[in-house]
């Protein structure tokens, strides 16, 4: 299954992919150079939302890789 979109954040220390696959999921990964923590599943936007605002990223600090 193949991302449908995926972002980076400005310091590229996370990048999120969106899949469609019967419902709307994110995979979170933590970066860190050449290596990249296992992917954190996220369900649905709202989802997507209270995570993005707990680590206190904003859209505009989303850069489409």
């Amino acid at each position: 299954m193949d991302p449908a979109a995926i972002w980076r954040d400005k310091q590229h220390r996370w990048r999120i992919e969106a899949y469609r696959a019967p419902d709307l999921r994110f995979a979170i990964f933590a970066t860190n150079g050449t290596t990249e923590s296992a992917p954190l599943w996220l369900f649905g936007m709202s989802a997507l939302a209270r995570w993005l605002m707990t680590h206190k990223i904003s859209l505009d600090d989303l850069e489409k890789d």
